[in-house]
């Protein structure tokens, strides 16, 4: 097997949000030792990580949100 189908599954994978075949798939692979996939599912386990270790995004303050929304909503109309 390939590992260029198994790619895109990596952090689904470690997510548990792939199943069925492909998820039979990719641990059957890794269980053989493929130090490609095993090096990209590090990778994508850091990075999951990570992205869970993110700040909560900044909320702007309502007249910055409104003005902003303003100023886009103008740009956005037509000219007349």
């Amino acid at each position: 097997m390939g590992c260029q189908h198994l790619e895109e599954l990596y952090e689904l994978w470690l997510l548990g949000a792939l199943s069925g075949q492909g998820s039979v798939d990719l641990r059957d692979h890794l269980a053989r030792g493929c130090p490609h996939c095993l090096a990209r599912v590090r990778e994508a386990a850091e990075t999951i990580y990570l992205l869970g270790r993110s700040p909560k995004p900044a909320r702007p303050h309502p007249r910055v949100k409104t003005e902003l929304l303003r100023q886009i909503s103008r740009q956005a109309a037509p000219n007349r």
